[in-house]
């Protein structure tokens, strides 16, 4: 049994008002046309919905004999499309959007003689200010370069000099444990390279340096006790460590608030009060604090019996010094030595294979303190180290700056004569 067609009903009011297209045509009987032809529109009910049907349809003859018109909507189709391959799902817009910004420059350039440049900003999401600095960089993008641009157009990057130095010590084994700020700090201090640590970071980025970490997850600590002076505060406390022999040692230690300086330290099998009197005891002699001394230092301690004993007690009261316990005598926690702690375990004593608690002591004394004490710089010194803060040594912000603002003329001055090879901006190799 043959199946009988059926139409739509919007091909037979195309065929009453003479709009059927041929295509159509050619498919539908004669005798189906004539007869539709016939047929009155008011027989279907909703009719008047298609009154509208003649004026559309002559609209899209218009847009079809229009080729700039068609070329303006096929420009919004190709920067919607793209945006949809760049967005995918995700709520990260700006950082998902700006990894792509070279090909959205080269879509807004190529639909900008029909839609104009503006209203392709506007698509894509962009302030004007950030397409001009995109567009800059998409036409001076030079291979040759580490940050992709033109030397001769953008001066103030580092040379290739300066790159190199600063791939070399951020790849050298002896500062792997260094965070990049202090390494940049160092270079600065021994005249290695003067750069702010956010061009360090920016390039190590860009150079795709991996460097190894040994950290614990992240948490979020609200702001803790902070000295205005060296011997103003100290923290004391004790942490473990195993060695690779099974035996867990316990490392003592006491740190200065203001410089973040270890005034002592001790190893030991086990905690006792002791050892705890005997670091406490190095502190005050290190300091210089005497019993009629007027300024008095607070020691923020944990709740252990090791810090709250009468040996403790009968210590301490000779002397102008408060024993505090955290979170008890104040609502701020032992945090700044914790993060000693875990500086000291996670960045100097986990990379290294310790066998047993002598070795230990051996690395302690000839590594880890000296390196932390004496040469790293720190961060939150403004690159000092922290015996140089613990003896009140200022930072010379003027002459840092000054020494900054040479460095950056050298630098454009070397770029703007010093092309890139094979420069398609007809720069010159000098």
């Amino acid at each position: 049994m043959i199946q009988r067609k059926t139409y739509d009903t919007r091909v037979k009011y195309l065929v009453m008002k003479g709009l059927l297209p041929d295509l159509y045509r050619k498919q539908i009987h004669k005798s189906l046309i004539s007869k539709w032809k016939r047929e009155s529109p008011e027989k279907y009910t909703g009719y008047e919905l298609n009154d509208n049907i003649e004026e559309l349809y002559e609209l899209m003859k218009k847009i079809s004999g229009d080729q700039r018109l068609i070329r303006t909507i096929r420009a919004f189709y190709r920067i919607n499309k793209m945006l949809k391959d760049i967005i995918g799902t995700g709520n990260d817009y700006i950082k998902r959007i700006k990894e792509f910004k070279f090909q959205i420059v080269e879509t807004i350039q190529r639909c900008k003689k029909t839609i104009g440049i503006k209203r392709g900003i506007k698509l894509f999401g962009i302030t004007p200010s950030t397409y001009r600095i995109w567009a800059m960089e998409s036409y001076f993008r030079c291979g040759q370069s580490l940050a992709k641009l033109c030397s001769s157009a953008y001066p103030q990057q580092l040379t290739v000099k300066e790159v190199h130095k600063i791939h070399r010590i951020l790849s050298n084994p002896d500062y792997s444990h260094w965070p990049i700020i202090s390494v940049a700090y160092y270079g600065m201090r021994e005249g290695i390279l003067k750069a702010h640590p956010n061009t360090w970071y920016k390039y190590a980025r860009l150079m795709k340096l991996k460097r190894k970490k040994f950290r614990k997850p992240k948490k979020d600590y609200d702001d803790g006790l902070r000295a205005k002076v060296p011997d103003e505060k100290w923290h004391a406390d004790i942490t473990e460590f195993k060695t690779a022999d099974g035996r867990t040692s316990y490392i003592y230690l006491v740190m200065d608030n203001f410089s973040r300086y270890i005034t002592s330290w001790r190893i030991a099998d086990k905690v006792c009060a002791r050892v705890r009197i005997e670091t406490f005891e190095e502190t005050i002699i290190n300091a210089g604090i005497k019993p009629n001394q007027k300024e008095k230092t607070e020691l923020i301690v944990d709740g252990g019996t090791e810090n709250n004993n009468k040996s403790v007690e009968t210590l301490l009261e000779k002397y102008p010094v408060d024993k505090l316990v955290a979170l008890k005598d104040i609502l701020k926690s032992n945090s700044m030595i914790e993060a000693l702690n875990k500086q000291i375990k996670y960045n100097y004593l986990y990379p290294r294979n310790i066998h047993d608690q002598e070795e230990l002591v051996k690395v302690m004394r000839k590594v880890v303190v000296p390196d932390y004490n004496d040469k790293r710089p720190h961060g939150r010194l403004f690159g000092l180290t922290p015996v140089e803060a613990y003896g009140r040594k200022t930072v010379n912000f003027k002459k840092i700056r000054e020494k900054m603002i040479e460095a950056h003329h050298k630098r454009i001055s070397y770029n703007q004569t010093h092309a890139c090879l094979g420069c398609p901006f007809g720069c010159k190799q000098n």
